[in-house]
């Protein structure tokens, strides 16, 4: 019993280590694109899909509240990403403590 609670402590800090590698790196990457002629062209056309997310992009959410980046299309994603973050990490508290009773 106490090997399988050391084998899922080491892939649990194994997993948020990958996890909190990828969001840096992401953000190094939006960093150094941010401002510059390789930020991503949002295609404005008139499909649903596109107005959809050029509206969303647009809001005061992504351009005035939560704004590290000009980009508004980088500030949605890394709120996505932290959600996730979140999410999962609240998965992963209830879930030992679940574990350990």
């Amino acid at each position: 019993m106490v090997e399988k609670v050391v084998t899922n402590n080491k892939n649990l800090t194994k997993r948020w280590m990958s996890i909190i590698a990828i969001f840096l790196i992401m953000q190094l990457i939006f960093f150094v694109v941010d401002g510059t002629s390789l930020e991503p062209n949002i295609n404005d056309s008139d499909n649903l899909f596109a107005k959809i997310a050029r509206g969303i992009l647009d809001s005061k959410l992504f351009t005035e509240w939560i704004s590290p980046y000009s980009f508004p299309f980088f500030n949605m994603f890394m709120t996505i990403h932290v959600i996730a973050i979140l999410i999962q990490a609240v998965h992963d508290i209830i879930a030992s403590l679940l574990r350990k009773e």
